[in-house]
This record gives C-alpha cells, structure tokens and sequence, in this order.
C-alpha cells in the first residue's frame, strides 16, 4: 500500500506538470530548480506519505493522545514543507495547494481501493470458513 501510493503519486505529479506545463517563479530564488512548477512534487510527496503513514499506523496505536501526536506531527511535517517551497522561491502558493489537492484525491482513491480489497479478502475468507465448518 505504502510503495504503491508513493509510486502512484510521482507518476500523477509527473502527468499533471506535463498537462499544465506552468513555469517556476522567476524572483526571489533561494536554489536553482528546473522543470515545471505546477503542482508542487515536494508538497505531493510530502501529503502523500505522512498521509499515507497516519492511515496506516492509527489503528495501531490504541491511546487517543498517541494518535494526536502522529496526526499533529504529519500536520507540521506536511506544512513545513509545504512552505519551505515557496520560502525558496521554486513554487507559487498555489502550485503546493494544488499539490495537496492532487495528493488528497490521489492517496483517497489508494484507501478506498485498499479498503475495497481487504474487505473482499475478508469476505472470501468467512466463506472458506462457513464452507469448512
């Protein structure tokens, strides 16, 4: 789930910049950067795995306070990044919004079709043991 999210999210970053084709901020740059700014690949990547690690970590961690750590802290690693992009100067705020946005449907759609599956292995799994017994 994890490498298929991540995989999933560079390949639909690299899609959506080759559809917009917008070009970086050309003031204030901090670093040198080429290729395309809109949606941010950071501010995806970022969205796409602390989101991806609270998903799949909160069931394990029983303690409510636990689980407020692990979303607190993907909330400020997710924003920090989010705006050391545009402290550089490599991206507009829009280009991480729509990076977010981006990664958001994308790690949304990844859940669901996880859920989908887990659900019919379930399934099928009570069926072999109501067969059996």
């Amino acid at each position: 789930m994890f490498a298929a999210a991540i995989t999933g999210s560079a390949i639909l970053n690299g899609i959506l910049k080759q559809f917009f084709q917008r070009v970086r901020p050309d003031f204030h740059r901090l670093i040198d950067i080429e290729g395309y700014s809109f949606p941010s690949g950071h501010a995806m990547n970022a969205f796409t795995v602390y989101g991806i690690l609270s998903f799949l970590l909160w069931r394990h961690i029983p303690s409510r306070f636990g689980r407020g750590v692990l979303i607190s802290v993907s909330i400020i690693m997710i924003l920090a990044i989010g705006i050391s992009r545009i402290y550089l100067g490599v991206h507009y705020p829009s280009d991480i919004i729509g990076g977010y946005f981006a990664s958001g449907f994308w790690i949304t759609t990844a859940i669901l079709f996880f859920q989908y599956y887990q659900e019919k292995r379930y399934n099928k799994k009570k069926q072999r043991e109501k067969g059996i017994a």
